[in-house]
């Protein structure tokens, strides 16, 4: 995880930042969590599967997989069809009896923990006098105010989303706290009526919070239990932020209610942590699940795939998600008629496939030079072997010509093996051209897998299948990787982890 650190920078202004620091300890205890219920030495003996690691580690199977789940996108373990395995790292360093094991030392690094809560009473010059802790109306209050800071955060980017669509109220936010999205949302459609709904001591929050009448215009706030409460109007928009992670199986039955209440074409919005979206900081939501599993009695952050079958059952196949600039995601839906989100689909599309991740890049970033063909000629043992590299695949310059023919390009990450990596970025092609995207292409990694060698006649049997390169077209890979922010190091030792980079050009 790089909370960014290494190129600091002074002038930083996002909240992220600062929101990712004060859960860093999610991260160490998710790792701690691992070593203490000695899972990474179960993954080694080969027990991979959900019920075997719950069963020799003494655990309740869900709550193994919601660890599991936390631990993958950290990097510290890897899913493959439903089984789980050690990452690189873990292997190395985490099993016990190893050579390089170094669990007990990280494991040290936790038992000196409680020290650092002292920090502020060790630097402190004042002393410290013993207060009775706050009330419940207190910390609720604190809880509230901080929550609507946050949101009023995020509601910028949830309105822009919104924008292309003519919302013209009634307004339902189911949940909202103390209406920073309600207030965002009036700034974008002033004459549409809108209910606050929540439990009654957070409206009674609310209301301590916003004193001002006028905070309050166009806006009714309802304290109640939304199990219960009974509406008497349909609402153009109903939103639902940060309200489906409190609750388990129950979820379901309340989203499904809140459909009820749409008018004929109104649309719902669902802002949540989202554990299967990979966003810019993919490990936040399951971590964030692990949150809600050791805060509340029963809460879950649900996958966007549970939450669109859900609507698929009440009929509702209008259906957008875009992930925000920060840790969530919002999921947008309609009854009747199309939605304007603009979101690619090819994230999503890239996320069944399997990929590790994608990322848009402009075409102008990606770095060609003539050095990387000669590299294949002076330090590839295929060099002239295959039909698609070197010195038969696509010089530097030529390449070069081609990405500058495009505006939108991708880099997709994946691992081996590389007939399915391949595979992939063909279905990805093939997608989008039968989409209407005539142009789009893709530059594999490594040579080319179709055929286990090419016919020495230098006649491709496949050019359907066949695609070149990225580097054995002049692509510098490294460079352009580190456009986007992700950082390849080579593979020095038989065995270590292998990444793949390929290329979706679209247009």
């Amino acid at each position: 995880m790089d909370f960014g650190f290494k190129d600091a920078d002074p002038a930083r202004t996002d909240f992220q930042f600062l929101e990712d620091l004060s859960t860093a300890y999610w991260y160490s205890q998710v790792l701690f969590t691992g070593l203490e219920l000695n899972l990474f030495h179960y993954m080694d003996l080969g027990l991979c599967s959900v019920d075997e690691l719950a069963g020799e580690a003494k655990c309740h199977g869900p709550e193994m997989l919601r660890l599991l789940r936390a631990m993958e996108p950290m990097g510290l373990v890897t899913c493959q069809r439903g089984n789980w395995y050690n990452a690189q790292v873990s292997s190395l360093f985490l099993v016990p009896g190893k050579k390089d094991y170094m669990g007990d030392f990280f494991l040290y690094r936790q038992y000196m923990r409680p020290q650092w809560d002292k920090l502020t009473q060790k630097v402190s010059s004042e002393k410290k006098m013993q207060t009775a802790p706050p009330s419940y109306e207190e910390r609720n209050l604190r809880y509230v105010a901080s929550t609507d800071t946050l949101v009023r955060q995020k509601s910028r980017e949830i309105i822009r989303l919104l924008r292309p669509e003519k919302i013209s109220g009634p307004i339902l936010d189911i949940g909202g706290g103390a209406g920073s999205l309600i207030r965002a949302l009036q700034e974008m459609a002033p004459k549409a009526h809108a209910i606050l709904f929540d439990i009654p001591e957070v409206i009674e929050a609310a209301r301590t919070i916003y004193p001002d009448k006028k905070n309050w215009e166009g806006i009714t706030p309802v304290g109640g239990d939304f199990r219960t409460h009974n509406f008497e109007e349909k609402f153009s928009l109903i939103c639902m932020s940060n309200f489906l992670h409190a609750y388990g199986p129950e979820a379901k039955e309340l989203l499904l209610k809140a459909i009820t209440l749409l008018n004929t074409d109104g649309i719902l919005v669902i802002h949540d942590y989202f554990p299967d979206r990979k966003g810019s900081i993919p490990q936040k939501g399951s971590l964030y699940d692990i949150t809600m599993m050791l805060n509340t009695f029963n809460g879950v952050c649900h996958d966007t795939s549970t939450i669109i079958q859900w609507l698929g059952e009440a009929k509702i196949k209008n259906i957008g998600i875009k992930d925000l600039s920060t840790d969530t995601a919002v999921i947008m839906a309609r009854k009747n008629g199309p939605l304007q989100l603009p979101e690619d689909p090819w994230t999503d599309l890239a996320m069944e496939l399997e990929f590790d991740a994608i990322t848009p890049i402009l075409p102008a970033d990606i770095i060609t030079a003539p050095w990387v063909n000669a590299k294949c000629q002076f330090g590839c043992k295929g060099f002239g072997k295959n039909l698609q590299c070197p010195p038969m695949g696509i010089e530097y310059h030529k390449t070069r010509q081609l990405l500058d023919d495009y505006k939108t390009a991708f880099l997709v990450k994946g691992a081996p093996p590389g007939r399915q990596f391949h595979e992939g970025l063909l279905s990805l092609e093939k997608s989008a051209f039968l989409e209407g995207f005539h142009k789009a292409f893709v530059f594999g990694a490594g040579p080319c897998p179709v055929c286990p060698q090419c016919p020495e006649d230098g006649n491709c049997r496949h050019h359907d299948l066949a695609r070149p390169s990225m580097e054995g077209s002049g692509i510098d890979v490294y460079t352009t990787a580190a456009n986007v922010g992700w950082s390849l190091s080579p593979v020095q030792k038989k065995g270590q982890y292998v990444t793949y980079i390929g290329l979706f050009l679209v247009e």
